[in-house]
């Protein structure tokens, strides 16, 4: 079974983080401390970034989002939309795809699976290949 697997794309925000998380700790006085506090949080930010990545396999995409992977069926999309959002998700950027499914159990939830692959169209036309039945699919032009 061929899989295919997309980074995440990271915003600039995620990265201008670092160096404000680091000046925030430094700024109390106590600059061993500052560094102490602020290192660990900065290798946690590194890890995220190094590990969110997506992939497709078979009838099913992953998300991997810190060591872990999560698989969902693809032919269980009911649509498929490009969006700007912030809200927390296994993305790190804001240019996001907002995938739901047509059974809630999949997610346990009511909202959409927000994720932000690199290459949005080659994602998007990689579940369209296993699933070319998704019946609500909104891309920017």
């Amino acid at each position: 079974m061929d899989t295919k697997y997309y980074n995440s794309k990271v915003g600039w925000y995620i990265y201008a983080i670092i160096p404000f998380f680091i000046l925030c700790c430094m700024l109390g006085g106590d600059y061993v401390l500052g560094l102490l506090f602020s290192i660990p949080i900065c290798v946690l930010i590194s890890i995220l970034i190094a590990t969110t990545k997506y992939a497709v396999r078979g009838q099913e995409f992953g998300v991997k989002y810190l060591f872990r992977w999560h698989w969902f069926p693809i032919v269980k999309i009911d649509s498929i939309r490009q969006i700007h959002s912030i809200v927390s998700a296994p993305a790190l950027s804001t240019h996001r795809i907002a995938i739901t499914f047509s059974d809630r159990k999949i997610l346990k939830s009511f909202a959409p699976l927000e994720i932000s692959p690199k290459d949005r169209d080659g994602f998007i036309n990689a579940l369209l290949k296993v699933n070319p039945d998704i019946p609500d699919i909104k891309v920017d032009v």
